[in-house]
């Protein structure tokens, strides 16, 4: 450090920067690296750097001083009460917490940062889950809806499968209760291919004898074997089955599937019989349906 005559006065202005501390302490440029250098590393060893000058320990301040003076003794010479070295260490200490309260808002800002971002992610991925949950709800309601739909029109066919059947069965029995007759059943007649006369018995007079001699009838086999199982024998009638359309096993066996009170109503519209021959009849119809291997 160059000497002078007279030590060098402290600066007017007290706020005032490195620069300007520098400017006023008149030091050439090693002198000022020294004092820069040995400042921070007496002030790291003694204060506590992350701190402000009026927060410091004055013991360990004292400390500094006197560690300072041994290294540097030329300074309380030429300053007055070591102006240079307090100014340059209050601003120093200044910088460091102002670079410490930075740094520091710098790390809050980037941890709330990574916590938002985080939180967003977090957010990103429960608003996924939610909205594949939702999807895959609507689907499986699509499904079940579909399902559901295909078992409704399943079971409403079969419904009205099941009503038009049962409609028209009501239909046929109602036809068949008719008192007119219009509407009643009857078997679907064959043509008449090979035919013969019929066997009666009873007096030629008769209106039914008359009618079997009068018109050919198909041979049935089976109705006249029917008809003649009955006591009194009603084989008389067998053109009147054969006109009607029962000429077979099948045509009788289906007549047998026919209500009772139908029965009675065809054979008292159709037939001409008194009261014992429509008993005969009605007792062999009711014993061929219990038993309906041919008599």
């Amino acid at each position: 450090m160059s000497t002078e005559l007279f030590p060098i006065p402290p600066p007017v202005r007290k706020s005032i920067g490195v620069r300007g501390i520098k400017e006023a302490s008149k030091m050439n440029e090693r002198d000022w690296q020294r004092l820069r250098t040995l400042v921070m590393a007496i002030a790291a060893e003694f204060l506590n750097t992350q701190d402000k000058y009026e927060h410091q320990d004055p013991e360990m301040v004292r400390l500094f001083y006197q560690t300072f003076h041994s290294e540097w003794p030329e300074v309380v010479d030429r300053y007055q009460m070591s102006w240079v070295l307090v100014r340059y260490l209050k601003v120093y200490l200044m910088k460091r917490v102002y670079r410490k309260r930075w740094s520091d808002k710098v790390a809050r800002e980037r941890i709330a940062m990574q916590v938002q971002q985080q939180a967003q992610h977090h957010c990103i991925q429960v608003c996924s889950a939610l909205c594949i949950a939702r999807l895959l709800d609507s689907q499986n309601a699509l499904q079940d809806t579909g399902s559901l739909s295909v078992r409704h029109c399943n079971t409403s066919t079969a419904n009205h499968g099941v009503a038009t059947a049962v409609s028209r069965r009501a239909t046929t029995y109602d036809e068949s209760r008719s008192p007119s007759g219009s509407g009643m059943l009857r078997p679907p007649a064959i043509p008449r291919s090979t035919v013969i006369a019929p066997q009666h018995s009873g007096s030629s007079s008769s209106p039914a004898s008359s009618h079997s001699h009068s018109a050919p009838v198909q041979r049935s086999e089976t109705v006249f074997q029917f008809l003649q199982s009955t006591t009194p024998s009603l084989v008389k009638f067998v053109p009147e089955f054969l006109s009607a359309g029962i000429y077979d096993q099948n045509h009788l066996e289906d007549f047998l599937t026919w209500p009772k009170e139908a029965q009675h109503n065809f054979l008292l519209k159709t037939f001409r019989m008194n009261a014992l021959e429509l008993g005969a009849l009605l007792m062999a119809l009711n014993s061929r349906r219990r038993g309906p291997s041919d008599m």
